[in-house]
């Protein structure tokens, strides 16, 4: 998993114009093909689950934006919400989605832990109530080191909606 995307320049300047309005940018993915750019934006609030009007919200914010950046190309935008269980792409979310479920795959153990992430930083995430796969115990604080995630997303379970 990588540590990238708060220095990606289109996920700067569009986190420039969306955070004052409350909506965060989880992630921006920017393609070409001939004349049309592709731009994938995912977006989240902070104190709720973003649905279709922060996405509609973000599309007439940044469409503008994008023609200033993109000039005269085509530009082919869609806006989107991470979704009930989001793979992660990047370190950067264990941030952005800091209370919520999320299932890690933990290199050491070889086997994905689920809990509520509790905090992110010096080199860790923090889930609390974490259970291990296959297993019925219940770990009041599990650390994973950064360099053992293998993968991650985020986890439903219907006692959290």
């Amino acid at each position: 998993m990588q540590d990238i995307i708060r220095n990606d320049a289109l996920f700067i300047e569009l986190s420039k114009v969306l955070n004052p309005v409350g909506i965060l940018v989880v992630d921006v993915r920017r393609g070409e093909q001939r004349d049309t750019i592709r731009i994938v934006v995912t977006v989240t609030t902070t104190d709720h689950r973003a649905g279709v009007e922060e996405c509609t919200k973000a599309h007439r914010i940044i469409r503008p934006r994008l023609g200033i950046i993109e000039g005269d190309r085509d530009i082919d935008l869609e806006v989107s919400t991470p979704g009930l269980q989001r793979n992660f792409r990047d370190l950067y979310e264990f941030s952005l989605f800091a209370g919520q479920r999320c299932r890690i795959y933990d290199q050491r153990i070889s086997a994905w832990v689920e809990g509520i992430i509790e905090s992110e930083g010096d080199g860790e995430v923090v889930l609390s109530r974490a259970k291990v796969e296959d297993t019925t115990e219940t770990i009041a604080e599990y650390h994973i080191p950064f360099s053992q995630i293998h993968k991650a997303k985020l986890a439903y379970a219907w006692e959290d909606m």
